[in-house]
């Protein structure tokens, strides 16, 4: 029955006696449902049940994934099975590229290297050509 925060029962609540006893039959039927749920025999039940209806589904679904690509290619836009086939050859695309670019990578490292070693050498002859310069000046001094 209807209660007050008192706890005892308010009468002019008229409808407080149908809350309480809609609550009671709320909370019953939560209890009950919760303990049907969770055995193991509703759950083989509802699994051959959405099994059954999944077979049963399959032949629709065919036939509107067929209705489906039809219409698609009637109003010139790409079906689903083309758009899967795009994203694949952009993907493949994409990894040839990421390979190129290592690629590419490789390349100019070993070209940085060459550089490095011929500027060195380079620098080494340049040093080389300075020296034998110089001893030929004061070798040509000595000499006058």
């Amino acid at each position: 029955m209807s209660q007050n925060a008192t706890g005892g029962l308010d009468p002019n609540d008229p409808f407080g006696t149908w809350r309480t006893i809609r609550d009671a039959n709320l909370d019953a039927w939560a209890k009950g449902m919760t303990s049907l749920v969770n055995t193991e025999v509703f759950a083989k039940a509802i699994g051959l049940q959405l099994d059954s209806l999944l077979a049963a589904s399959a032949p629709v679904q065919q036939v509107v994934h067929q209705y489906m690509e039809s219409y698609l290619a009637q109003v010139s836009m790409p079906s689903r099975a083309e758009i899967v086939s795009l994203a694949t050859r952009l993907t493949n695309i994409e990894l040839r590229l990421d390979d190129l670019q290592a690629q590419l990578d490789e390349v100019l490292t070993a070209i940085h290297s060459l550089a490095t070693v011929s500027v060195a050498t380079s620098a080494e002859a340049t040093t080389d050509e300075a020296k034998a310069s110089a001893s030929r000046r004061a070798r040509k001094a000595t000499n006058e």
